[in-house]
C-alpha cells in the first residue's frame, strides 16, 4: 500500500485527526497579526482585479431575472413586522433611536433643502392655503332669515360674504398670487424646520419622532412591505445596480482608496494577533462552534476525491 493511500485511510476512518487539524488551524489563526490578513500591497491589487472581472461577467438580464425570481417566491409572513424580531431587540432599538441627538445645522440643511423638498413644501403650503380658502368661504352660517336679529344677521351676512369673495378670488382668480407667497414662504420654512432639528431644546421631541416612525413601520404587516418589493421593476433595478458596480470597479481611485482603508487599520492594530484583539471571551465563546464547522467541513475534504489525488502526487509523485 502506498503512502498516500494509507495516509487518505487514516483521514477518512479516524474522525481524531480532522479534530485534531481543525484545532490546529484554529489556533494558528488566533496567534497570526491581523495585519497579515489585511496587508494593503497584498489584498488591493487582489481585490481590484477580482472586483473588475466580477462585473465584466455580469449579464445584466441574467441579474433581472435573477432579481424577478426572488421577488416572485417572497412570500409574506403573518402579523406585523415586529413580530419577526426578538422583543428585546425591538425594546434596545427604541432606546437608541430615543437618545437626544442633536445634528448640525449644515447637515440638516444639506438634507432637506433641495428641489425635491421645496416642490413637496411648496405643492403641501399650496393645496393648504386654497383648502383654507374654500372652507371658510362655506363655514359662515346664513342668518338672514332669523327674525329680528337686525344688526347681528347683517354683519354675520357681510361676513359671510366677504369670506365668499376672497375664496373664490383666492381659488379661482389669485392662484398665482398664492403660488408667488407661497414661493416667498418656502425658505422661511425651511429655515423653521433646520433650527428646529438643530436646536438642543428640541432633541427629546426629535428623537421621540425617530423612535415612533420606526415603531409605526414595524406595526405595519409584512404584506405591506412585500407589496412595495413587487413595485420594484426588476430590468431598471438591474441595470441600476450593475451602473452602480461598474461606476465602482471603473473608478481610478479604488485601489488608492481600499490601499488608505487598510493601512489605517493596520497601523491601528500594530502587530496584535487575532486572539488578542478578539479578547479572551470572544476566543472561548466562538472556539466551540467554529472549530465544529471547521471539523466537518474537513472530514468532507478527506473523502474528496480530488484531495486523494492531491495527497497521492504530494506522497507518491
Amino acid at each position: 500500500m502506498s503512502s498516500a493511500t494509507d495516509a487518505i485511510a487514516r483521514l477518512r476512518d479516524q474522525p481524531a485527526f480532522a479534530t485534531e487539524l481543525a484545532r490546529v488551524i484554529f489556533d494558528a489563526v488566533l496567534a497570526t497579526p491581523v495585519r497579515e490578513f489585511i496587508a494593503p500591497t497584498r489584498i488591493v491589487p487582489a481585490f481590484v482585479a477580482g472586483l473588475r472581472r466580477s462585473v465584466a461577467a455580469i449579464d445584466p438580464e441574467q441579474l433581472a431575472a435573477a432579481i424577478a425570481r426572488r421577488r416572485a417566491a417572497a412570500v409574506a409572513r403573518p402579523g406585523p413586522l415586529a413580530a419577526q424580531l426578538p422583543p428585546e431587540l425591538q425594546k434596545a432599538l427604541q432606546t437608541a433611536l430615543r437618545r437626544p441627538f442633536t445634528p448640525s445645522r449644515e447637515l440638516v440643511r444639506a438634507a432637506i433643502d433641495h428641489a425635491g423638498m421645496r416642490a413637496l413644501l411648496r405643492s403641501v403650503l399650496q393645496t393648504t392655503i386654497l383648502d383654507f380658502a374654500t372652507r371658510l368661504r362655506t363655514a359662515m352660517p346664513d342668518t338672514g332669515w332669523i327674525p329680528g336679529a337686525g344688526i347681528r344677521s347683517k354683519l354675520m351676512g357681510v361676513a359671510k360674504g366677504v369670506a365668499s369673495v376672497v375664496g373664490a378670488e383666492i381659488e379661482h382668480q389669485l392662484e398665482d398670487r398664492v403660488r408667488s407667497f407661497v414661493d416667498g414662504a418656502l425658505g422661511r420654512a425651511l429655515d423653521l424646520i433646520v433650527e428646529r432639528a438643530s436646536d438642543p431644546r428640541y432633541a427629546a421631541d426629535m428623537a421621540a419622532w425617530r423612535g415612533d416612525a420606526v415603531r409605526s413601520v414595524l406595526a405595519l404587516p409584512g404584506s405591506v412591505v412585500l407589496a412595495e418589493l413587487h413595485k420594484l421593476d426588476p430590468q431598471a433595478l438591474a441595470a441600476d445596480l450593475h451602473a452602480a458596480a461598474r461606476a465602482l470597479a471603473e473608478w481610478d481611485r479604488l485601489p488608492d482608496e481600499a490601499s488608505a482603508v487598510l493601512q489605517s487599520l493596520v497601523d491601528e492594530l500594530e502587530a496584535r494577533s487575532v486572539g488578542e484583539l478578539l479578547g479572551p471571551g470572544q476566543v472561548d465563546a466562538w472556539r466551540a462552534p467554529l472549530h465544529g464547522e471547521l471539523e466537518h467541513h474537513l472530514r468532507r475534504l478527506f473523502v474528496d476525491a480530488g484531495f486523494a489525488d492531491w495527497l497521492t502526487r504530494l506522497l507518491d509523485g
